[in-house]
């Protein structure tokens, strides 16, 4: 057996008894008084998903106070910069039609633009022939969405942004699969960047007129003579107040006031269909009046629960999952008190002891998210094809546009079930090794990662690697392992004109620091 292939064997031990016996390892801290580059480096992995050793030196000579402000405040810097074309139902088709038309020489499919109504006269073979091909140009504009948004993962300026795009799309849930319309999906997801760090009411009224919202929870099916409780339930259950602040009575009346809340099917526009609308008197949380959707969001917004729903829900994504109940209601404070501005309660949580505490820090297992896109910002990696990390996070669990329910994600452990420990593994495996670049070379350039640094031994090589992508040291054990198999690399100065076999073995490296249980962790 190749010495290499037992390193591997040894690795997979460790990563089997560290995650899956429960045994976690844990961080060790410098006091709580010091902000260090530990405590920065934490800062940069949970306020986004992390940095070069040098973006985190920057970011601790900022010290706690300017940190915070300088990712919170996210709009004072520049815009990730990458831009897509997104083309609603209708205007796809127009171009299917019109092309349709040119290719048979069929002028009815022409007519069908002028008045949609004209399809049905189509024969069934054009009919089919048309939705099949609307299908796969929707399907198609989905994965360029999801390319787009991984490619602002990887590369925006602002990361806080994004992490908080992400944490909006598993609390605000909704699937591409239901929806069925990616321009749709498109649209919640610009909601989601434009008040990322804004207001969390200004977001509850957006939802109740949010296309995909509206159609992923059959909100378009509500009307006065039949109202459809699955968004008037939701909202006060999974995105607003949680189980037991609200009564079954509250449900039925509040679907009475969300009733006609719908949207244009070819535009995937928000429409209000007056005569759908139930315009009698409702009574919600004990009060009673003509309410309609926005009024109704109104009166979610006065409950004491809310704040603390939403403290909770941050708290628990951006910190450990068991905080007291005193922090909750501090966090809640601020949110109330500044009429639920997200950015002033955040800042509050990452300046907080509580988010560097033991409890807090390097316990937090990762997402396929976090864990992919976390190591090409933790390299300084941006110029990878977006396809294929799409294809990986989707085998490792984590489809954007699809979270499995309208809970979202369960995250946690479930990442690292036996079903999934070793797909996660082998993913992460073929992204370091095979994911192209955009100059279309196969794997990544780790010569090119590290060309800036003067390396001399694997000991200088193995402690750089470690210090840019774990945030929990490691034991002597594993980190001999790791130097071991990295003791044939050369010095830094010969590597260019032994540039293929070194980036062979610095990516074995890559591989082998994926597979340690400490890289699992946040």
């Amino acid at each position: 057996m190749k010495k290499t292939e037992i390193l591997f064997g040894k690795i997979l031990f460790l990563l089997l008894v560290g995650i899956c016996s429960g045994n976690l390892p844990a961080a060790e801290l410098t006091p709580q008084t010091e902000w260090d580059y530990a405590k920065a480096r934490h800062l940069m992995v949970r306020a986004g998903f992390g940095g070069t050793p040098q973006e985190i030196e920057k970011l601790q000579k900022l010290g706690l106070q300017k940190a915070v402000d300088y990712l919170v405040d996210f709009k004072k810097l520049p815009e990730a910069g990458n831009a897509i074309d997104v083309k609603n139902d209708k205007d796809r088709a127009i171009e299917i039609l019109t092309k349709l038309s040119k290719e048979s020489g069929n002028d009815s499919y022409l007519e069908v633009i002028k008045n949609p109504r004209e399809l049905r006269k189509l024969g069934e073979i054009e009919r089919k022939k048309f939705s099949r091909q609307m299908r796969r140009m929707d399907s198609r504009q989905m994965a360029q969405i999801q390319e787009y948004w991984l490619s602002r993962l990887v590369k925006s300026p602002r990361p806080l942004e994004e992490k908080l795009v992400l944490f909006w799309h598993g609390h605000f849930a909704s699937e591409y699969r239901t929806v069925r319309s990616s321009y749709a999906m498109f649209q919640q997801n610009e909601l989601f960047r434009k008040e990322a760090a804004g207001n969390f009411g200004v977001m509850l009224h957006a939802i109740i007129h949010d296309p995909a919202m509206l159609r992923y929870l059959d909100n378009n099916k509500n009307i006065k003579a039949r109202p459809n409780e699955n968004l008037a339930r939701e909202i006060m259950e999974l995105f607003s107040m949680g189980v037991g602040n609200y009564t079954e009575k509250d449900i039925k009346e509040a679907a009475r006031a969300l009733t006609g809340n719908g949207y244009n099917r070819q535009t995937q526009q928000y429409v209000f269909n007056k005569r759908a609308h139930d315009d009698g008197e409702k009574t919600i949380f004990g009060k009673t009046a003509n309410y309609d959707g926005d009024s109704y969001v109104d009166l979610i917004l006065e409950q004491p629960a809310t704040a603390r729903f939403i403290a909770r829900k941050l708290f628990l994504f951006f910190a450990h999952d068991d905080p007291s109940e005193q922090t909750i209601d501090q966090l809640a404070n601020v949110l109330k008190s500044n009429n639920y501005e997200v950015a002033p309660m955040l800042k509050v949580l990452f300046r907080s002891e509580e988010f560097y505490s033991k409890k807090t820090m390097g316990t937090q297992i990762k997402s396929p998210v976090q864990i992919a896109v976390g190591t090409f910002r933790d390299l300084g990696v941006t110029n990878i094809q977006c396809r294929v990390l799409s294809r990986g996070l989707k085998e490792m669990g984590q489809e954007l546009f699809s979270p499995p329910n309208v809970k979202g994600w369960e995250g946690g452990r479930n990442w690292i079930n036996s079903n999934r420990i070793f797909i996660r593994y082998n993913q992460m495996a073929d992204l370091v090794d095979k994911i192209p670049s955009t100059d279309k070379q196969k794997g990544l350039d780790m010569v090119k990662v590290l060309e800036d640094q003067n390396f001399k031994t694997s000991e200088e090589v193995i402690d750089y690697l470690t210090k840019s992508c774990l945030v929990v040291n490691l034991d002597q054990e594993k980190r001999e392992l790791l130097i071991k198999s990295a003791e044939s690399l050369p010095p830094s100065s010969r590597w260019k004109k032994q540039r293929k076999q070194v980036n062979k073995q610095l990516r074995s490296l890559m591989i082998l620091l994926t597979s340690l249980p400490e890289f699992q962790l946040t």
